[in-house]
């Protein structure tokens, strides 16, 4: 028999950013429910895996420093507010050549906006340090604020508070149409009934074209499978940290230290395949994407095996015009 369900709020996505979405609307006193379409947790989306960068440096609009000031107070609630140990400490390397001197005095003066002092590296200090391997006008700026996001138990923390805070999480929850009544409530529905509510808050992330399209919403969104990459410590002497290097005209690697796997860093490639979201594993270009990281961290991180011994998977949507 078909559920219908009532409530003020609907949220339609369970990632990290429905999660916290459906937290905010819980703590101003609405009723509310989050649904996911699959069972929970499940490493279909963007927001599985156990470990995410979070910093200050970034290098796009200035409103990004007081955001990410903002995010990193509500990390510290929420390990408050669910008893769990969310963030380990990792200073940032962001990585660059001389020529990019500009963009990394722009990552240097985030961090400076938020707070923190950061540090210029020469390229002999990333060798004898941290055993990176640059041209010599290669630099680095640390970003002391940097650091490692447990990102599945951030993800299960936002939800226990969510569900403590009175709001209702409904999984394995497919949606089909979103229909608008004429007195202003909407109805989602789906194979297991319908949800009514008042207002709807879509967080699909790589869902979010097809959902759209149904309220006849068409925007280009293109999503990529990352190949999210493990690589054996070799020589433990010296330190691992998170970094981001900008150097490669292909666009960014990025890099986290020694914490899933014992012995083990992640080193990945920012961007990959366009893919289906239901289909991500169809025909992908996954020994392609090995092989370049693979030559990567031949050269630049000579103190890691040059083979991933581990390969994990994860989706990025963004517009297909940016």
């Amino acid at each position: 028999m078909a559920e219908v369900l009532e409530t003020d709020v609907v949220v339609v996505g369970a990632g990290i950013i429905g999660s916290w979405t459906a937290l905010h609307v819980a703590r101003a006193g609405r009723k509310i429910i989050l649904l996911d379409q699959f069972p929970l947790p499940h490493s279909r989306g963007s927001s599985h895996g156990q470990s995410r960068i979070n910093r200050l440096a970034n290098f796009g609009d200035a409103a990004l420093t007081g955001i990410m000031r903002d995010a990193f107070t509500q990390w510290e609630s929420l390990q408050q507010d669910s008893g769990s140990n969310l963030f380990r400490p990792a200073s940032l390397l962001a990585l660059g050549l001389g020529k990019q001197r500009q963009l990394l005095e722009k990552i240097a003066g985030s961090v400076e906006a938020g707070g923190h002092t950061p540090v210029w590296l020469t390229s002999q200090c990333l060798k004898d340090k941290y055993g990176i391997n640059v041209v010599d006008d290669g630099m680095a700026v640390l970003d002391p604020s940097g650091g490692v996001l447990m990102a599945d138990k951030c993800l299960a923390a936002v939800q226990q508070v969510f569900s403590q805070t009175q709001g209702i999480i409904v999984d394995s929850w497919p949606v089909d149409d979103i229909l608008v009544a004429t007195e202003g409530q909407a109805e989602v529905k789906g194979p297991r009934g319908t949800v009514r509510a008042n207002v709807v808050v879509l967080c699909p992330g790589p869902w979010a074209g097809p959902l759209l399209a149904k309220l006849d919403v068409h925007i280009p969104f293109r999503v990529e499978k990352i190949s999210v990459l493990y690589w054996r410590i070799q020589n433990p002497g010296f330190t691992t940290t998170t970094f981001i290097d900008f150097h490669d005209p292909r666009g960014h690697f990025y890099g986290l230290p020694e914490l899933e796997y014992p012995g083990l860093v992640k080193v990945v490639f920012h961007g990959g395949p366009e893919v289906k979201p239901d289909e991500r594993d169809e025909g992908g270009r996954d020994e392609e994407m090995r092989k370049m990281v693979s030559d990567y961290v031949r050269k630049t991180f000579p103190f890691l095996h040059p083979h991933p011994v581990i390969q994990e998977t994860c989706l990025y949507t963004d517009q297909a015009s940016r």
